[in-house]
Protein backbone atom coordinates (compact mmCIF):
# COMPACT_ATOMS: atom_id res chain seq x y z
CA UNK A 1 0.00 0.00 0.00
CA UNK A 2 1.09 3.05 -0.23
CA UNK A 3 1.88 5.49 2.36
CA UNK A 4 0.35 8.48 3.55
CA UNK A 5 3.57 10.48 4.37
CA UNK A 6 7.40 9.96 3.49
CA UNK A 7 9.63 10.68 6.05
CA UNK A 8 12.99 11.74 4.37
CA UNK A 9 16.59 11.63 6.29
CA UNK A 10 19.63 12.78 4.59
CA UNK A 11 22.53 11.61 6.96
CA UNK A 12 26.29 12.30 6.68
CA UNK A 13 28.09 10.44 9.95
CA UNK A 14 25.62 10.58 12.05
CA UNK A 15 26.45 7.28 13.29
CA UNK A 16 26.17 8.10 17.00
CA UNK A 17 22.59 10.35 16.61
CA UNK A 18 20.74 8.42 13.77
CA UNK A 19 19.33 5.87 16.06
CA UNK A 20 17.64 8.42 17.91
CA UNK A 21 16.20 10.32 14.77
CA UNK A 22 15.01 7.01 13.20
CA UNK A 23 13.30 5.83 16.78
CA UNK A 24 11.56 8.78 17.07
CA UNK A 25 9.49 8.28 13.87
CA UNK A 26 8.90 4.89 14.21
CA UNK A 27 7.35 6.09 18.29
CA UNK A 28 5.00 8.11 15.98
CA UNK A 29 1.26 7.93 17.48
CA UNK A 30 0.45 8.11 13.67
CA UNK A 31 2.06 5.17 11.73
CA UNK A 32 1.28 5.41 8.19
CA UNK A 33 4.42 5.98 6.26
CA UNK A 34 7.49 5.41 5.06
CA UNK A 35 11.34 5.96 6.08
CA UNK A 36 13.52 7.34 3.41
CA UNK A 37 17.20 7.35 4.97
CA UNK A 38 19.44 9.04 2.66
CA UNK A 39 23.50 8.52 3.56
CA UNK A 40 25.43 10.68 2.01
CA UNK A 41 28.43 9.57 1.25
CA UNK A 42 29.32 8.76 5.16
CA UNK A 43 32.68 7.20 6.30
CA UNK A 44 31.47 6.13 9.56
CA UNK A 45 29.39 3.20 10.58
CA UNK A 46 25.78 5.10 9.31
CA UNK A 47 24.58 2.98 7.14
CA UNK A 48 25.32 -0.29 9.26
CA UNK A 49 23.39 1.62 12.34
CA UNK A 50 20.40 1.91 9.94
CA UNK A 51 20.67 -1.43 8.61
CA UNK A 52 20.54 -3.34 11.71
CA UNK A 53 16.87 -1.23 12.85
CA UNK A 54 14.29 -3.87 12.62
CA UNK A 55 11.15 -2.17 10.27
CA UNK A 56 10.00 -3.31 6.97
CA UNK A 57 8.58 0.92 6.49
CA UNK A 58 13.10 1.73 6.63
CA UNK A 59 14.51 2.41 3.23
CA UNK A 60 18.01 3.09 3.08
CA UNK A 61 18.87 5.12 -0.12
CA UNK A 62 23.39 5.37 -0.49
CA UNK A 63 25.22 8.16 -2.37
CA UNK A 64 28.83 7.45 -3.22
CA UNK A 65 30.62 10.75 -2.27
CA UNK A 66 29.18 13.29 -0.09
CA UNK A 67 27.01 15.45 -2.14
CA UNK A 68 25.26 17.70 0.44
CA UNK A 69 21.96 17.76 2.64
CA UNK A 70 19.92 19.27 -0.42
CA UNK A 71 20.99 16.30 -3.08
CA UNK A 72 20.21 13.86 -0.24
CA UNK A 73 16.95 15.26 0.63
CA UNK A 74 16.49 15.50 -2.97
CA UNK A 75 17.39 11.96 -3.69
CA UNK A 76 14.92 10.74 -0.65
CA UNK A 77 11.99 12.69 -2.10
CA UNK A 78 12.55 11.52 -5.80
CA UNK A 79 12.14 8.17 -4.29
CA UNK A 80 9.31 8.47 -1.71
CA UNK A 81 5.73 7.71 -2.70
CA UNK A 82 3.70 9.31 -0.09
CA UNK A 83 1.10 12.13 -0.33
CA UNK A 84 3.17 13.74 2.02
CA UNK A 85 6.73 14.59 2.82
CA UNK A 86 8.32 15.45 6.24
CA UNK A 87 12.18 16.37 6.42
CA UNK A 88 13.78 15.59 9.49
CA UNK A 89 17.72 15.86 10.13
CA UNK A 90 19.54 13.19 11.47
CA UNK A 91 20.65 14.53 14.79
CA UNK A 92 17.14 15.87 15.90
CA UNK A 93 14.16 14.01 17.33
CA UNK A 94 10.22 14.57 16.93
CA UNK A 95 7.70 14.25 19.74
CA UNK A 96 5.11 11.67 19.24
CA UNK A 97 2.32 13.35 18.03
CA UNK A 98 4.30 15.59 15.43
CA UNK A 99 2.94 13.79 12.63
CA UNK A 100 -0.53 13.33 13.52
CA UNK A 101 -0.83 17.10 14.59
CA UNK A 102 0.04 18.55 11.28
CA UNK A 103 -1.92 16.27 9.07
CA UNK A 104 -4.94 17.28 11.35
CA UNK A 105 -3.44 20.89 10.90
CA UNK A 106 -3.63 20.43 6.93
CA UNK A 107 -6.86 18.53 6.50
CA UNK A 108 -8.14 22.25 8.66
CA UNK A 109 -6.57 24.21 6.38
CA UNK A 110 -7.39 26.48 3.43
CA UNK A 111 -6.89 26.01 -0.19
CA UNK A 112 -3.48 27.99 -0.32
CA UNK A 113 -2.37 26.28 3.04
CA UNK A 114 0.31 23.36 2.04
CA UNK A 115 2.73 23.24 4.10
CA UNK A 116 3.01 23.40 7.98
CA UNK A 117 5.89 24.01 10.73
CA UNK A 118 5.95 23.40 14.48
CA UNK A 119 7.64 25.36 17.24
CA UNK A 120 10.48 23.35 18.75
CA UNK A 121 12.89 22.39 21.78
CA UNK A 122 16.21 23.88 20.89
CA UNK A 123 19.09 21.85 22.78
CA UNK A 124 22.60 23.66 22.87
CA UNK A 125 25.33 22.57 25.38
CA UNK A 126 22.93 20.88 27.73
CA UNK A 127 20.26 24.21 27.81
CA UNK A 128 16.89 23.52 26.67
CA UNK A 129 14.60 26.41 25.31
CA UNK A 130 11.48 26.50 23.61
CA UNK A 131 11.11 28.69 20.43
CA UNK A 132 7.76 29.42 18.93
CA UNK A 133 9.30 30.84 15.90
CA UNK A 134 6.89 34.24 14.15
CA UNK A 135 4.32 33.32 11.71
CA UNK A 136 6.31 34.71 8.87
CA UNK A 137 5.09 36.01 5.51
CA UNK A 138 6.78 36.52 2.18
CA UNK A 139 8.89 39.49 3.09
CA UNK A 140 9.35 38.74 6.29
CA UNK A 141 11.32 35.42 5.58
CA UNK A 142 13.64 36.80 3.95
CA UNK A 143 15.43 38.30 7.14
CA UNK A 144 15.76 34.92 8.17
CA UNK A 145 14.37 31.55 8.49
CA UNK A 146 13.67 30.44 12.55
CA UNK A 147 10.95 27.52 11.85
CA UNK A 148 13.73 24.78 11.65
CA UNK A 149 12.08 23.62 8.34
CA UNK A 150 14.95 20.53 7.95
CA UNK A 151 13.32 18.88 10.89
CA UNK A 152 9.90 20.91 11.21
CA UNK A 153 8.72 20.50 8.26
CA UNK A 154 5.18 18.58 6.39
CA UNK A 155 4.08 19.79 3.29
CA UNK A 156 1.80 18.40 0.47
CA UNK A 157 3.79 16.54 -2.51
CA UNK A 158 2.17 18.67 -5.01
CA UNK A 159 3.62 21.37 -4.22
CA UNK A 160 7.08 20.06 -5.76
CA UNK A 161 5.35 20.87 -9.23
CA UNK A 162 5.09 24.21 -8.53
CA UNK A 163 8.10 24.68 -6.11
CA UNK A 164 10.25 22.72 -7.24
CA UNK A 165 12.89 20.45 -5.17
CA UNK A 166 15.77 22.15 -3.20
CA UNK A 167 18.70 23.79 -4.45
CA UNK A 168 21.88 21.66 -4.58
CA UNK A 169 23.82 24.76 -5.22
CA UNK A 170 23.48 26.00 -1.45
CA UNK A 171 25.27 23.58 1.43
CA UNK A 172 23.63 26.24 3.53
CA UNK A 173 20.25 27.44 3.39
CA UNK A 174 18.59 25.13 0.71
CA UNK A 175 15.55 24.45 3.33
CA UNK A 176 15.46 28.32 4.06
CA UNK A 177 15.45 29.02 0.11
CA UNK A 178 13.13 26.27 -0.12
CA UNK A 179 10.50 27.58 2.18
CA UNK A 180 10.84 31.23 -0.08
CA UNK A 181 9.83 29.57 -2.91
CA UNK A 182 6.92 27.64 -1.43
CA UNK A 183 5.78 30.99 -0.32
CA UNK A 184 5.99 33.24 -3.05
CA UNK A 185 3.09 30.88 -3.92
CA UNK A 186 1.21 29.30 -0.40
CA UNK A 187 1.20 30.24 2.79
CA UNK A 188 2.59 28.72 5.88
CA UNK A 189 0.58 26.92 8.42
CA UNK A 190 1.87 27.21 12.20
CA UNK A 191 1.60 24.55 15.15
CA UNK A 192 2.61 26.45 18.49
CA UNK A 193 3.17 23.26 20.10
CA UNK A 194 6.82 22.40 20.46
CA UNK A 195 6.90 18.63 19.17
CA UNK A 196 10.37 19.06 17.59
CA UNK A 197 14.07 18.78 19.26
CA UNK A 198 16.63 20.44 17.37
CA UNK A 199 19.89 19.65 18.87
CA UNK A 200 22.30 22.30 17.81
CA UNK A 201 26.10 21.41 17.11
CA UNK A 202 28.12 24.29 16.18
CA UNK A 203 30.21 22.68 13.43
CA UNK A 204 28.65 24.68 10.33
CA UNK A 205 31.95 25.79 8.74
CA UNK A 206 31.88 29.89 8.60
CA UNK A 207 33.88 29.14 4.67
CA UNK A 208 30.61 27.10 3.41
CA UNK A 209 27.76 29.77 5.56
CA UNK A 210 30.04 32.71 3.00
CA UNK A 211 29.56 30.61 0.12
CA UNK A 212 26.25 29.77 0.78
CA UNK A 213 25.47 33.70 1.66
CA UNK A 214 26.95 34.58 -1.67
CA UNK A 215 25.28 32.13 -3.61
CA UNK A 216 21.61 33.34 -1.70
CA UNK A 217 22.22 37.09 -2.08
CA UNK A 218 23.06 36.52 -5.58
CA UNK A 219 19.64 34.57 -6.11
CA UNK A 220 17.41 37.05 -4.29
CA UNK A 221 19.29 40.22 -5.28
CA UNK A 222 16.79 41.49 -7.77
CA UNK A 223 13.37 39.78 -6.64
CA UNK A 224 14.40 41.68 -3.17
CA UNK A 225 14.14 45.15 -5.33
CA UNK A 226 10.59 45.13 -5.03
CA UNK A 227 10.87 45.59 -1.28
CA UNK A 228 13.05 49.28 -1.37
CA UNK A 229 15.12 49.59 1.40
CA UNK A 230 14.54 46.37 2.71
CA UNK A 231 16.73 44.74 0.50
CA UNK A 232 19.61 46.29 1.95
CA UNK A 233 18.56 45.56 5.62
CA UNK A 234 18.14 40.98 4.22
CA UNK A 235 21.91 41.54 2.74
CA UNK A 236 23.23 43.00 5.49
CA UNK A 237 21.76 40.59 7.91
CA UNK A 238 23.66 37.78 5.79
CA UNK A 239 26.78 39.64 6.11
CA UNK A 240 26.73 39.75 9.90
CA UNK A 241 25.50 36.49 9.96
CA UNK A 242 28.95 35.27 7.82
CA UNK A 243 30.73 37.52 10.33
CA UNK A 244 29.63 36.18 13.41
CA UNK A 245 30.46 32.41 11.99
CA UNK A 246 34.19 33.84 11.47
CA UNK A 247 34.10 35.01 14.88
CA UNK A 248 33.91 31.97 15.99
CA UNK A 249 36.55 30.44 14.00
CA UNK A 250 38.73 33.79 15.77
CA UNK A 251 39.27 34.86 11.93
CA UNK A 252 39.51 38.55 12.51
CA UNK A 253 40.45 39.55 9.15
CA UNK A 254 37.37 37.88 7.70
CA UNK A 255 35.22 39.07 10.08
CA UNK A 256 36.11 42.27 10.10
CA UNK A 257 35.31 42.45 6.24
CA UNK A 258 31.91 41.01 6.44
CA UNK A 259 30.81 43.04 9.69
CA UNK A 260 32.08 46.06 7.28
CA UNK A 261 29.66 45.29 4.53
CA UNK A 262 27.06 44.81 6.60
CA UNK A 263 27.44 48.19 8.50
CA UNK A 264 27.55 50.28 5.63
CA UNK A 265 24.89 48.65 3.33
CA UNK A 266 22.63 49.29 6.80
CA UNK A 267 23.44 49.95 10.36
CA UNK A 268 20.35 50.54 12.30
CA UNK A 269 20.12 46.66 12.64
CA UNK A 270 18.24 45.56 16.35
CA UNK A 271 21.72 45.23 19.21
CA UNK A 272 20.88 41.78 19.07
CA UNK A 273 21.79 41.33 15.22
CA UNK A 274 25.20 42.80 16.38
CA UNK A 275 25.25 40.87 19.09
CA UNK A 276 25.80 38.27 16.87
CA UNK A 277 29.06 38.48 16.42
CA UNK A 278 30.51 39.21 20.10
CA UNK A 279 28.30 35.76 20.62
CA UNK A 280 30.29 34.01 18.03
CA UNK A 281 33.92 35.23 19.26
CA UNK A 282 33.26 34.95 23.04
CA UNK A 283 31.32 31.95 22.73
CA UNK A 284 28.01 33.07 24.95
CA UNK A 285 24.66 33.81 24.22
CA UNK A 286 23.19 37.22 24.71
CA UNK A 287 20.26 39.48 23.23
CA UNK A 288 18.74 35.80 22.50
CA UNK A 289 14.35 35.80 21.91
CA UNK A 290 14.70 32.51 23.17
CA UNK A 291 12.74 31.84 25.97
CA UNK A 292 14.25 28.96 28.41
CA UNK A 293 11.86 25.79 28.77
CA UNK A 294 10.16 25.21 32.12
Amino acid sequence: MIPVVSVVIPAYNRAATISRAIQSVLAQTYQDFELIVVDDGSTDSTCDVVATMPDHRIRLLHHEENLGAAAARNTGMTASNGKYIAWLDSDDEWLPEKLSIQLQALKLSAPNEKACYTAYELIEKDISRIYIPEHSDYKKLFLGCDQAPGSSLLFERSVLDEVGFLDISLRRYEDWDWLLRYCANYHLIAVDQPLVRVHFTPDRSAAHIESSALAFVAKYSVPLRQFGIYRNIVISRRWIEVASYYAREHRPVRLLYFLVKGFFLFPFHHPRVWAWVMNGWLGIKIGSSLVKAD
